[in-house]
């Protein structure tokens, strides 16, 4: 039963409503997360690496990027979603898939820790945080995760070194200012178990491949995805 249930995690992820015709073009994630990201233009706003990861300068983006890495653990969710989206729209998409499960986590690690009851409402800060991760995560989710789960091995160790690196939380109300938190005492046991959460997808990633391979044909997510390149980033 635990087996299953780490396939139905995995394939949950992969295989969303989002991964059927409306997916024309899975090439470029086309999304819009308000007040973000926009994939016409593309328009971002998440910060002083907004213009560096919008441009269409190759050596401007890629400068943008490696400036990005120098500041890793001080990023915010957004800022990480914003460069995985463009890392996978430029064809660097094995470094989108670290980048997205990154953003991933830090997304959720955000909401798991915010105080629920003092959310607030529409336009405060914390409202507005929890929902732009979960906007991230559902709409570019079949993207990145449709390419991603075509190699089981890779994006397991993609999985672990997200949860290694994640191990203990950073200085949120730094970096998320005006949100509420539930008390410090409670941030690393929840920390925890968000990071052990990720043990069931490594579990399925691992054992059940060919069940995940099956499940990607009879989809058609392997037709839609398989012929996805990617190629490396420079320097």
């Amino acid at each position: 039963m635990k087996r299953l249930a780490g396939l139905a995690f995995a394939l949950a992820i992969v295989l969303g409503p989002q991964t059927g015709a409306a997916m024309d073009d899975v090439s470029r994630i086309q999304i819009y997360v308000t007040p973000y990201y926009n994939s016409d233009g593309p328009a971002i706003a998440v910060g002083p690496y907004s213009a560096g990861l919008a441009s269409r300068d190759s050596k401007q983006f890629v400068t943008t990027v490696h400036t990005m890495k120098k500041h890793w653990m001080a990023l915010r969710f957004y800022e990480l979603y914003a460069a995985a989206i463009r890392l996978y729209d430029l064809g660097y998409r094995n470094e989108s898939v670290y980048w997205f499960y990154t953003a991933q986590y830090r997304g959720r690690q955000l909401a798991v820790l915010m105080d629920q009851d003092r959310l607030g409402s529409m336009g405060s800060p914390g409202f507005e945080l929890y929902h732009a991760q979960d906007a991230f995560f559902q709409l570019a989710g079949p993207y990145v995760n449709g390419y991603a789960f075509g190699d089981p091995d890779a994006l397991l160790r993609v999985v672990r070194r997200v949860q290694s690196e994640n191990r203990t939380v950073g200085n949120l109300a730094s970096l998320y200012p005006g949100v509420a938190f539930v008390d410090k005492s409670q941030w690393a046991a929840q920390n925890d178990r968000l990071n052990s959460g990720m043990n069931k997808l490594a579990d399925a990633l691992t054992t059940q491949k060919d069940a995940i391979r099956q499940q990607r044909q009879q989809t058609g997510a392997d037709a839609k995805f398989g012929r996805l390149t990617s190629k490396d980033l420079p320097g």
